[in-house]
């Protein structure tokens, strides 16, 4: 299947809920968000959420954050969510370490991986990148990562019992470690397009 063909099939569906998730530096926004747009899809991501709750709450997005970190109801609330525009939504990417536990029905769940100092290579090199001025070198950032994978592992396991990061969740996992952007994306439409032709 050329990627033209496997394009032109995602785009005819009238049902096609896809989730995508990955490691910390993946490239998973960049693909989410290019992929609702050449798709013509809304993208539902948890920083969105947490902008939608903000304004509904009088707050301001920093106050929300704070809110959240005192509890586990935060975390628990934008699942909730997610889970509510899943059954809304019959045609939308869906991005969130677990989306695809809480996404209902998805026709598509992917994983793009990376190998941990490639990711934090990616930070460090990229000078828009809000978090690269925290951080005195890429093996900061390496750590970093692990130790917020971790606390994400912990949380996930505490509430739900589950993984974010077992690939045998996931019906597409993508290696982005050797690819570039437009390499990810073009292969991964193709896996898509061959996975559910089948």
């Amino acid at each position: 299947m050329t990627f033209e063909e496997a394009l032109n099939m995602l785009k005819k569906r009238r049902v096609l809920r896809i989730t995508v998730s990955g490691d910390i530096g993946s490239g998973k926004s960049t693909f989410a968000k290019r992929l609702a747009e050449e798709l013509d899809m809304p993208r539902t991501y948890i920083g969105q959420i947490m902008r939608e709750l903000a304004i509904e709450r009088g707050v301001s997005l920093d106050e929300l954050s704070a809110e959240f970190e005192k509890s586990d109801a935060g975390d628990r609330e934008l699942d909730r969510i997610q889970q509510e525009k899943s059954r809304e939504i019959k045609k939308g990417v869906f991005e969130g370490r677990v989306a695809w536990h809480f996404v209902e029905q998805p026709d598509v769940t992917l994983f793009l991986k990376v190998d941990p100092q490639v990711a934090a290579e990616r930070v460090w090199q990229d000078k828009g990148n809000p978090l690269r001025d925290k951080y005195n070198s890429v093996e900061e950032i390496v750590a970093a990562d692990e130790k917020r994978k971790q606390s994400e592992e912990a949380r996930y396991n505490k509430f739900y019992g589950l993984s974010a990061y077992d690939l045998s969740n996931f019906d597409i996992v993508v290696d982005t470690t050797n690819l570039t952007i437009e390499e990810v994306f073009k292969n991964t439409i193709i896996r898509m397009g061959e996975f559910l032709q089948d």
